[in-house]
């Protein structure tokens, strides 16, 4: 394994409050003081470029092979400077153990997991999951809860009229029993929900992940006079998480537009990537995002915390990854803040013209470098 000292450029990592010209330093797949490099094998040139931790998918979907929407963790993660992702629930109690055994133990990015509700999980894009709770097993999602703690991260479910046969708020009432007895979390597809949203976030405990912040259908964060629900407010004063979660039919700028000059910003920016939306308008992938809140406003600061420290801590993984300094895991994505006219797209077809772009030019994962850009020249 090679030592590598990356030099010249701008490390930002927000859990240690760091945005500077510095070196960063590899050796045996952790960072290490810059003292103790000694002679590096390799010698990374990143002037003019972003020295940031390996960023963190924090909602996905890469079941590959076991659902449609599956895709690749390696093939669409590691290109983009992902060195974690968190799968959304591709994966219910019936069918999680092969996508542990088949996807999870052989990609070279990281991988975890929130089961479904639903029994089978999301496998088909020609008919909608259910999360009626007539159909969840609850013995085996508390069983495969606990033979794969270091997996699992919670239980995910869909609060949305679509998926839930008319069962209310059943299934949310139902996932927070289930969570509270496992003690994990839950992440919560709200779109269209069944209820006003204020009264939906009620149910929601802090650690809680409120999943398409900025959707447009049906009932949303915003009351009728367009601002952002007292209750909305409260819940993420209490702890409640946020996520951005782009998807293809899940973000309206209209929303976000609206949220945003309320000050309501998402925790985590995530991407929602399947077979559909991959390298596809209006999600193409997690850089391309976080360069959309970049053209909303958002300050780059807070759009890299939004992918490294906050889902790290989310993970109970904080200092391990989501940050560069010493002790770390050696996960590192280089970017490049590219400059131009670029145009991005919400659900409805609206569109947004930014001026920057963050291209990703060099990925390292656990030390080892597994992406370069071709046109790059830092080394």
């Amino acid at each position: 394994m090679d030592d590598i000292l990356i030099k010249n450029g701008r490390v930002m990592d927000a859990y240690r409050g760091i945005d500077t010209i510095c070196d960063v330093c590899i050796k045996n797949g952790q960072i290490i003081e810059n003292t103790d490099i000694g002679t590096p094998d390799v010698v990374i040139d990143a002037t003019n470029c972003l020295v940031v931790p390996g960023l963190i998918d924090y909602h996905a979907h890469v079941f590959q092979k076991g659902t449609d929407a599956g895709v690749s963790p390696d093939v669409a993660m590691l290109p983009n400077g992902v060195t974690t992702v968190v799968d959304g629930g591709s994966s219910g109690s019936a069918n999680y153990e092969s996508f542990y055994t088949d996807t999870i133990m052989h990609s070279t990015v990281r991988v975890k997991s929130f089961i479904a509700l639903s029994s089978d999980g999301q496998i088909s894009m020609n008919k909608p999951d259910t999360y009626d709770v007539r159909y969840c097993d609850e013995s085996k999602i508390k069983y495969l809860a606990e033979k794969y703690k270091d997996n699992i991260l919670g239980i995910k479910l869909k609060q949305t009229k679509n998926n839930i046969n008319n069962t209310g708020l059943e299934p949310i009432q139902k996932a927070v029993l289930l969570a509270e007895q496992i003690g994990c979390r839950i992440n919560v597809h709200v779109i269209d929900p069944p209820c006003p949203t204020d009264e939906l976030v009620k149910y929601f405990r802090p650690g809680d992940i409120f999943t398409h912040v900025y959707h447009g259908t049906g009932n949303t964060i915003l009351d009728e006079k367009g601002h952002v629900f007292p209750e909305v407010w409260k819940a993420k004063k209490r702890g409640v998480i946020f996520d951005a979660c782009n998807g293809k039919n899940n973000f309206d700028f209209a929303i976000a537009k609206k949220a945003m000059i309320d000050g309501f910003y998402p925790d985590i920016i995530s991407s929602d990537i399947t077979m559909m939306t991959l390298y596809k308008h209006p999600a193409i992938a997690l850089p391309w995002i976080m360069s959309k809140y970049l053209a909303l406003g958002m300050d780059l600061q807070a759009v890299i915390a939004a992918v490294t420290a906050v889902p790290a801590k989310c993970m109970e993984m904080e200092g391990e990854i989501g940050t560069l300094q010493p002790g770390a895991c050696a996960d590192v994505a280089v970017l490049k803040n590219t400059s131009g006219q670029f145009s991005f797209f919400d659900a409805k077809g609206a569109c947004v013209e930014g001026k920057q772009l963050l291209v990703p030019q060099l990925t390292i994962r656990e030390g080892t470098i597994v992406y370069k850009n071709l046109s790059s020249t830092l080394y």
